[in-house]
């Protein structure tokens, strides 16, 4: 049956809005607007940075139209039946222009929709870097060659798809309002308006290209994911959050390790493994204790926030939103407002990683 937003059951918020006249006022700058998401989440900056950062806004596109970008935020968050997401992709839809019958028509049944092949091997690709089950590799991007895209350009809508991972699970494993960008999305007028907005927008998108990241600057955590991305404007936004994410004083590096290891583990991505072990080996922990934690999703070894974090992370995996809100509101008890926000950013951070590294594969 086609998703209906109706069908998907979402929990009320389990974080309280705290604005922060700073980074609002960025995040306008940057987008034009504030997302009514953004307050939720200012009490771990990082965070709301990369919304931005990582959005076509902030990294650019290079090889894939701004429409299609927004197609494979449509498809990856329906799959992932993220309410907030869904109703925002769909409002960008009507502002693109798109008539009412075929965005249903995209919604229902995108590979039986009137768009071209070309797009259509796209938005199967990063559907399917969404999912994750099984991993996508290289060999995934056979029919994208075929239709004419390059390795950069499969490299920018696995980013894309990876992008709106990462945003389907800060919405979700929060449980972020929707009735705003529901009634919104719906609403009669936005179709009369949306020429105004389109040029409003334009500024926004035609922003100059970033230069390519320098090669002194790979280096930190998940470097074999910046360094594959290094030629690609995300590449260099993708840099900036990790360092942002890793120095943020908010939780623990040992507990942040973990929460990548985890996901990593339950993704089942070999290079995320291996690199989340790598940090987790240099905050002292050894091998072994590294096996027994992901093996039983706990250990003796773990202090009270590790112990907290670490079934919280294994669930954001996979799941229907209320499943990953319920796991969210049991942190309440147990950490303080600002971990739980960082918590959330760093599990989606790390679903998002742990998909991406196909990109490796590219050539």
């Amino acid at each position: 049956m086609p998703l209906v937003l109706s069908d998907v059951e979402w929990d009320a918020c389990v974080l309280e809005p705290r604005h922060d006249r700073a980074l609002e006022a960025y995040v306008r700058r940057e987008l034009g607007t504030v997302p009514s998401a953004v307050p939720y989440f200012t009490i771990s900056p990082w965070v709301v940075r990369s919304m931005t950062k990582l959005s076509y806004f902030g990294a650019p596109l290079v090889h894939m139209d701004y429409f299609l970008a927004d197609l494979v935020g449509l498809v990856v968050s329906q799959d992932n039946s993220c309410r907030y997401c869904y109703g925002v992709q769909r409002m960008l839809m009507r502002v693109h222009g798109l008539p009412e019958a075929r965005n249903r028509e995209i919604e229902q049944n995108f590979l039986g929709a009137q768009i071209d092949p070309r797009a259509k091997s796209a938005l199967d690709f990063a559907r399917r870097v969404s999912r994750s089950a099984p991993l996508v590799g290289g060999a995934d991007a056979a029919g994208l060659r075929a239709a004419g895209w390059t390795p950069d350009a499969i490299k920018e809508i696995a980013f894309q798809a990876a992008y709106n991972v990462y945003m389907n699970r800060l919405m979700t494993v929060a449980a972020i309002p929707v009735a705003s960008v529901e009634k919104l999305a719906e609403h009669w007028a936005l179709g009369w308006i949306a020429p105004v907005i389109r040029v409003l927008m334009r500024p926004k998108l035609k922003r100059s290209r970033l230069a390519p990241l320098p090669s002194e600057r790979y280096s930190g955590p998940w470097e074999y994911l910046v360094r594959a991305l290094a030629d690609l404007p995300c590449g260099r936004e993708l840099r900036i959050t990790l360092d942002e994410a890793w120095e943020s004083p908010l939780l623990p590096k040992r507990a942040k390790a973990l929460v990548f290891a985890v996901v990593a583990r339950g993704v089942d991505c070999p290079l995320a493994v291996r690199e989340a072990t790598r940090l987790l080996v240099e905050t002292g922990l050894t091998p072994r204790q590294i096996e027994t934690i992901l093996t039983h999703l706990g250990s003796a070894d773990l202090d009270p926030i590790e112990s907290a974090l670490v079934p919280f992370a294994r669930g954001t995996i996979r799941g229907r939103p209320m499943q990953l809100q319920q796991r969210t509101r049991a942190l309440l008890e147990q950490l303080k407002p600002e971990q739980i926000v960082e918590a959330i950013g760093l599990s989606a951070l790390a679903n998002a990683l742990s998909r991406l590294g196909v990109v490796t594969q590219l050539g």
